[in-house]
């Protein structure tokens, strides 16, 4: 029998949470953004591929510095956002493409450096993926890719599934997914089978999503979540209002002592070409 597909591998969520990602999930995956730059040791002036850029995390950190940006990504509203910030910062050496980043439409040899942030851990094919930005890498080329780890290792994470769950009791608890990225050996042996050389599979923790209120909180992660946004449309408004009261109480028995900031593990993929 045949795996189901992540519901994140889809384009629909991420349409749907676009502006609220980049208001909230966006301010906090720019954290494990920091790590994957630092990591890389980019040079003045280099060339970068952002894949699977969704509003720009990445790569408004890395414009200044670079000689140019690419970033890729399906989601037409998460490019609308990205294009808005580019705008607003007068960027003149990013350019953005709608597309699949399993078939990237770049020369062979075009990058110094690409990155991945929490998006190739979703693709259908994550082999494409890989290959892909090997093949669009210069020799001497450095990859950066972050997935985040098993959810027994994210206080977040598991309050983020607890609500969810709070409110539709029936989805079965998150599992650890040992045939994906959340394995750091099978992490590590796509990125060597894609043909990269010294490859590490370092661990990042970041208490990069804070609490200063249950309803403040909850909103952030309404806005942010594409699960959640899933779950709030399938509903409907009426039946949301009533069920989001579960997930406030859920938080408010979990989240006693506030303010507070809560973790999550990723790992950060690097590698050269």
């Amino acid at each position: 029998m045949s795996k189901p597909a992540n519901m994140l591998s889809a384009i629909e969520p991420w349409d749907l949470v676009a502006n609220g990602y980049a208001e909230t999930t966006m301010q906090m995956l720019a954290h494990y953004a920091d790590e994957a730059i630092a990591a890389s040791r980019l040079k003045p002036g280099a060339a970068i591929l952002d894949v699977a850029c969704g509003p720009g995390t990445l790569s408004l950190k890395v414009a200044h510095e670079a000689g140019e940006v690419h970033g890729i990504d399906f989601s037409a509203q998460m490019l609308d956002i990205f294009r808005q910030h580019i705008e607003r910062g007068g960027h003149r050496n990013i350019t953005i493409r709608h597309g699949d980043a399993q078939a990237l439409p770049y020369a062979d040899a075009t990058f110094d450096a690409a990155f991945s942030m929490f998006g190739l851990m979703f693709f259908p094919d994550r082999r494409k993926g890989f290959a892909e930005i090997y093949r669009t890498l210069k020799p001497g080329g450095t990859i950066a890719v972050t997935s985040w780890a098993p959810v027994d290792r994210s206080p977040a994470m598991q309050i983020m599934f607890g609500a969810i769950r709070a409110i539709k009791p029936d989805l079965p608890e998150p599992q650890k997914a040992i045939d994906t990225l959340e394995n750091p050996d099978v992490f590590k042996q796509e990125m060597l089978d894609a043909g990269f050389r010294e490859v590490k599979i370092q661990s990042v923790t970041k208490a990069a999503f804070p609490v200063e209120s249950i309803p403040e909180f909850w909103a952030g992660m309404v806005k942010g979540s594409a699960p959640i946004q899933m779950l709030k449309k399938g509903m409907g408004e009426a039946m949301w209002t009533e069920k989001e009261v579960l997930a406030i109480r859920f938080l408010e028995e979990k989240l006693t002592e506030l303010p507070t900031r809560l973790s999550s593990d990723a790992w950060l993929g690097m590698g050269i070409k």
